[in-house]
């Protein structure tokens, strides 16, 4: 079990890694908080994978029997009791998928967010679990980006030219910049290193 933040700017491929990575799990918790349950199903185009959408407001028919609509973002109890009841009924190991650690920022105080997150990676850590993180690089306080990725133990960094750089790693590696494909490889082997 691994925890893995993919941190950039907009438009340079973070969302992309989570759905071609995530296409390799069988059992796949998406929390969305910068798009929609239906965005993400449409581009998931996979029926199985649970879609917890903190994105939209109110309660609506998400068109699918795994999408929780949590009516209130604002209220952070309310996701990690959407999470908790839909990681409840996994059988056996999962990957979790969040993005983006930024869309619950612009809501909650980082020391919020921090705790949740803590509180979110032990519990995919007791039950022998993987998950993918993205945060908008830039987009927050140095310190308040600082402070979250303490808490991951692998950290890709994408970038406008398309290249990958590996922040931090729990796997050795020889060098510290990749193409996509390269850093598709390398995200697989965190997860699989960690199993």
């Amino acid at each position: 079990m691994t925890h893995i933040l993919i941190s950039g700017p907009p438009g340079t491929g973070k969302c992309k890694y989570l759905e071609d990575i995530s296409r390799e799990f069988d059992n796949v918790v998406w929390i969305t908080t910068l798009s929609s349950a239906y965005f993400v199903r449409k581009r998931l185009k996979r029926d199985d994978v649970w879609i917890i959408d903190t994105y939209t407001w109110g309660r609506k028919d998400s068109g699918g029997n795994r999408d929780i609509v949590v009516s209130n973002p604002l209220n952070l109890n309310e996701i990690s009791l959407a999470i908790g009841k839909v990681l409840d009924s996994m059988k056996g190991n999962y990957l979790l998928v969040m993005n983006s650690v930024s869309g619950l920022l612009v809501y909650h105080t980082y020391q919020r967010i921090l705790h949740f997150l803590r509180t979110l990676l032990v519990r995919v850590e007791r039950e022998r679990s993987n998950s993918l993180f993205t945060l908008v690089k830039d987009a927050h306080e140095k310190t308040v980006e600082v402070s979250i990725s303490m808490y991951f133990p692998n950290i890709l960094e994408t970038r406008e030219d398309g290249k990958v750089r590996v922040v931090k790693s729990s796997i050795p590696l020889d060098k510290n910049e990749f193409n996509a494909e390269e850093a598709k490889e390398i995200i697989r082997k965190m997860l699989q290193e960690s199993v």
